[in-house]
């Protein structure tokens, strides 16, 4: 049993109680049921709109709705040093398709002009083939999906510009289930020169995970048979490893905790390998004593300082290469992947939703 009754909601009381004001928002919207018409709930999202990391991200937001700042989910750019310019994509973390996602998580839509600025700024930028016209183009590989999970996160899914790219993003998923950038296979004519990453048979997870994402945050019925088969992809490439390994955040292209999250809300058989692992894993972090997750010992309120505790702490138990040979992950990586994860009340919030969508399956 992964979560009891009892402890789910000791975890939902402790965040009604504790947690930010967008976890404590989506605490009341997803886990408590609370009417969206309500009082409650509405003056719980004029919190949310008034809280300081609300502010902070869009107070780096530009005039013409983009971002390319800096920012406790990733460092600065590259752009102010070089004068290269930036897209809604590049440098990654820190440009509008990746800022989108942490929006959406927090109860964001492109009902907020701020954000439906910035959603028009991608499709401006971010031209998909017309409807239609899906082919297996050169490069299409799982990045190709960060626009579409970046306009999802908001609630644009169904935008008719985007349709076309929803349908070369299925049109390209491989059989395996997940995604691959053409460049990487073995009669590719020009062969990645990224050192591990040619020649390759199977599909990437850097690249998928986004893809998955995408389709989950979607919540189109039709994507329904695709997500299922990538995260199938997902799971058997977690099953493929060490069961120790795996046991972290971030590994080789997966975040594990948001994946439990889609595996438990697609009805994946949570007892297949390598998922009790994980979830051993992720339950060694509730504190009973307080009804809630933490990622370490004792909280730290600077999330940059603790991405890098934790990293140090990881690194102190498995040696100097951890994150470089066994999880291949960088810090930039970990540290945007962490973002609206490692923190108390987020890492409560979604374990407490993946304890909550076990038992509504059956699955104790």
């Amino acid at each position: 049993m992964f979560m009891t009754a009892a402890e789910i909601e000791a975890c939902t009381g402790w965040l009604s109680a504790n947690a930010s004001a967008p976890v404590k928002y989506l605490t009341h919207k997803n886990l408590l049921k609370t009417d969206p018409g309500s009082d409650l709930l509405k003056e719980q999202w004029q919190a949310v709109e008034a809280s300081q990391e609300a502010q902070v991200i869009f107070s780096r937001q530009n005039k013409d709705g983009s971002w390319f700042s800096g920012g406790p989910w990733g460092p600065q750019g590259y752009h102010q040093q070089t004068g290269s310019g930036y897209t809604p994509t590049r440098p990654k973390f820190v440009t509008t398709a990746w800022i989108l996602p942490f929006l959406g998580e927090m109860g964001f839509t492109a009902q907020d002009e701020r954000v439906r600025k910035s959603c028009e700024t991608v499709l401006r930028e971010i031209r998909y083939p017309p409807p239609g016209t899906a082919t297996l183009a050169a490069n299409c590989c799982g990045l190709y999906a960060i626009p579409l999970r970046a306009c999802a996160s908001v609630g644009l899914t169904g935008d008719e510009r985007i349709r076309g790219g929803w349908e070369q993003l299925l049109h390209c998923q491989r059989s395996d289930g997940g995604w691959l950038n053409p460049n990487h296979l073995p009669e590719a004519k020009s062969p990645s020169t990224t050192q591990g990453r040619w020649p390759w048979e199977r599909s990437c997870v850097w690249g998928s995970f986004y893809a998955v994402h995408a389709l989950y945050l979607s919540e189109n019925p039709q994507h329904k048979p695709a997500l299922r088969q990538s995260l199938e992809f997902l799971l058997w490439h977690l099953a493929q490893k060490d069961e120790a390994h795996i046991q972290t955040w971030v590994y080789h292209g997966h975040n594990t905790v948001k994946e439990l999250l889609m595996f438990s809300a697609a009805g994946v058989d949570m007892r297949a390998r390598p998922i009790p692992a994980l979830l051993s894993w992720l339950k060694s972090h509730y504190r009973p004593e307080e009804g809630m997750f933490r990622a370490q010992e004792k909280p730290i309120t600077d999330f940059t300082r603790q991405v890098s505790a934790l990293m140090k702490s990881y690194v102190g138990r498995y040696g100097a290469a951890y994150w470089e040979t066994t999880t291949k992950v960088s810090a930039p990586v970990l540290r945007y992947q962490l973002y609206h994860l490692l923190e108390d009340d987020w890492l409560t919030y979604y374990t407490t939703r993946i304890g909550q969508n076990m038992v509504s399956n059956g699955e104790h």
